[in-house]
């Protein structure tokens, strides 16, 4: 394990960036898949919205080793994305979603407790019928609440950022992967902050282009936004591989499961 110095984060987001673009229709394709996935898991009644976290972290190793395989110039085909399911940490990587529905149940509850239920008043009146006042809703909108919700989930997305490569690549225990990933972060904090400042940054620069088009139709700038904000999304995960190998090195052959 390796601690990186800030310069690190943004040279993250160019390397991310240059991933994708080696295979962008392919990493594109097997994204759509997720997303899609995804939102097709939410339709099942009540437990739809916990199952797209439960299964995220399986999920996220054949997006991991489409990275890998796209920096060895290697294809990727849509099958890629249920390697998770083959591989033997499956059950590890299960219990890694319990942990991650229960982190955001913590987070939930404590920051609604102080922020005085802030955003459960907010989400109240978005459920109200009939037309809403402007300025009542910017009182009530939920700053407190959004903070402490970031502030608290802060620790927990530490423990969760390696832990899945960690799990797969370097054949950790559940347990044993949440505790590197945590500190593994916190020694190159610096890093990340830039890291994340700069995938923001990005955002705010495109975000411009789609108002290019709002004088045209609406809609059509809309659905450039969304479509801007599907491919910075792609962009950033790429990124998020060379933070892995930056710091605990790339996998060997032998670590990488079975597509």
């Amino acid at each position: 394990m390796k601690t990186v110095d800030a310069r690190s984060g943004w040279t993250w987001v160019a390397r991310g960036f240059a991933l994708f673009r080696q295979r962008p229709a392919e990493l594109i394709s097997l994204f759509f898949l997720w997303m899609m996935l995804t939102q097709l898991l939410k339709f099942i009644p009540v437990a739809g919205q916990f199952l797209s976290l439960f299964l995220f972290p399986v999920f996220s190793v054949g997006l991991m080793q489409a990275c890998l395989l796209v920096e060895n110039e290697q294809r990727i085909t849509p099958s890629l994305l249920f390697t998770g399911f083959k591989s033997q940490h499956r059950m590890a990587l299960l219990g890694s979603g319990v942990f991650r529905i229960l982190a955001i149940f913590v987070t939930g509850l404590l920051s609604d407790a102080l922020a005085d239920g802030d955003i459960e008043a907010f989400v109240k009146i978005m459920q109200t019928a009939g037309p809403m006042d402007a300025n009542a809703l910017q009182q009530a909108f939920p700053f407190k609440g959004i903070f402490f919700s970031v502030l608290f989930y802060i620790p927990f997305a530490m423990a969760f950022w390696y832990s899945v490569p960690l799990m797969v690549w370097q054949r950790m225990s559940l347990m044993k992967s949440m505790f590197y990933s945590f500190f593994a972060v916190l020694h190159s904090w610096k890093a990340f902050i830039v890291y994340v400042l700069g995938l923001y940054g990005v955002m705010i620069l495109v975000s411009p282009f789609a108002l290019i088009f709002a004088g045209i139709d609406i809609y059509v700038a809309a659905l450039m936004l969304a479509a801007l904000s599907f491919l910075i999304f792609v962009i950033a995960y790429c990124s998020s591989y060379p933070t892995y190998t930056d710091v605990f090195g790339k996998p060997d052959a032998g670590d990488q499961p079975a597509a």
